[in-house]
């Protein structure tokens, strides 16, 4: 639970106003079970998720799977970073300290140099301090949302207006799962690898489904909640964090601390997956610690991008989005498929495993087909109005198709098994 979710109510309020929200975090909030069962190959096995994929694709094509969700950790580690900078330029700005695009300077040099400090604390440690500031996250975010009446105005906004839009409605839970379930599917068993071998199965589904869920819809309601009220601001210059609606200095400037740490260590986190995603691609073990200042750096150029050319933070937001779930929504629905059926109990193959590929790849290009992001619109997306609902469909098709083809595979096979049995001997007797 991290305040990374904040310009994603921004951007929902912003491009779906007739959305039904409620909707939205309710549909948002359960499909992290996805992110649960994920992470159940990661504890049965003891490998990561990348290399999990291999058992499904084969080990060559998965590398390119692999350098894909490293190219999309590092640029969450830049959009996370960018979000740092903004929340330090918001309390430098409330405290006094500096204004203006010095309040801006500052926050870039206090950020990168937070970014890079961070890991000197230690993986274990790091996990503790997440762990501890999503607790108070969760409390600042309910106590906010009590304090505002946030929930009597997520109802109003969503069953009191006379336009509500279903078509928006699954657009905004489509932009919701970009930024939410399906941002971990891709790195769900890097942790869960990890857990003692006496962990209940179930516990191991549940927890993350429901921290999951639960979290990311409590975030969102707060982000939601403060955008209706002007608490959070998108615009040209970025993402603006204001005390509107907190009701003390104290809660804001706690709840900001807690967000500007919380992203900190997320962004440790991220890089520690990055890792073994970047040693999957290039098939051999690498030190977590050299990959996690590479990752630093490039994510500070990229941030650096984002803040100075880019057009704006909302485009490159929205943008990174779209290009994160073209293969994270077909891949998540192939592999809740393959775990329904059991699939990953073979080992890692060298060939390419040519049916889930080919599928991967039809589900990549119904993605592509569905979106409309500022770098280009799909066919699709224009059928609908120009709404994106392309996490949607790339996920269904992965996991449809998938589980049509192992369908198939098993009547195939078991049809094979009634044929090759040979039919009894009749004997005689006389």
């Amino acid at each position: 639970m991290t305040a990374s979710t904040l310009p994603l109510g921004a951007l929902l309020v912003e491009l779906f106003p007739s959305a039904n929200f409620l909707v939205v975090l309710v549909l948002a909030s359960v499909f992290f079970i996805t992110v649960g069962a994920i992470s159940l190959p990661g504890f049965n096995l003891g490998i990561p998720t990348m290399a999990v994929s291999s058992r499904l694709y084969g080990d060559k094509f998965n590398r390119l799977v692999s350098f894909s969700n490293w190219l999309s950790q590092v640029g969450w580690q830049a959009i996370v970073l960018v979000l740092v900078i903004y929340v330090l330029r918001s309390m430098l700005s409330y405290l006094g300290l500096v204004n203006g695009s010095n309040a801006l300077g500052v926050a870039i040099i206090l950020g990168i140099f937070a970014n890079f400090f961070i890991p000197i604390i230690g993986y274990q440690a790091i996990v503790k301090a997440q762990s501890i500031v999503s607790i108070f996250m969760g409390i600042f975010a309910l106590y906010i949302l009590i304090k505002m009446h946030g929930f009597a105005q997520l109802w109003e906004r969503s069953f009191n207006q006379t336009s509500i839009s279903w078509i928006q409605t699954f657009s905004a839970l489509s932009l919701a799962l970009m930024g939410g379930a399906l941002s971990w599917t891709m790195f769900a068993s890097d942790y869960s690898r990890y857990l003692n071998r006496t962990s209940n199965r179930l516990a191991i589904l549940i927890w993350p489904t429901l921290g999951g869920g639960i979290g990311s819809a409590l975030i969102l309601s707060l982000a939601l909640v403060l955008t209706f009220t002007g608490g959070v601001n998108l615009s040209a210059g970025g993402l603006e964090i204001t005390a509107a609606g907190m009701h003390s200095p104290i809660i804001y400037l706690s709840f900001c601390v807690f967000a500007i740490l919380g992203l900190l260590a997320s962004n440790f986190l991220n890089s520690y997956s990055s890792a073994f995603s970047l040693a999957v691609t290039l098939n051999r073990d690498l030190n977590r610690k050299y990959v996690t200042v590479i990752d630093a750096i490039l994510a500070t150029l990229v941030a650096i991008y984002i803040l100075f050319v880019s057009p704006s933070f909302f485009d490159s937001f929205q943008t990174f989005l779209d290009l994160l779930i073209i293969i994270a929504a077909p891949w998540t629905g192939i592999m809740c498929s393959a775990i329904i059926f059991r699939d990953l109990l073979t080992p890692t193959c060298k060939k390419a495993q040519y049916g889930r590929v080919t599928i991967l790849l039809i589900g990549v290009f119904a993605t592509i087909l569905f979106s409309n992001n500022p770098l280009w619109e799909g066919w699709g997306a224009m059928l609908l109005a120009n709404n994106d609902i392309s996490p949607l469909v790339g996920f269904i098709i992965g996991l449809f198709l998938e589980s049509a083809r192992r369908i198939a595979f098993n009547i195939g096979r078991d049809k094979r098994a009634r044929d090759s049995v040979p039919a009894p001997v009749m004997i005689d007797h006389i």
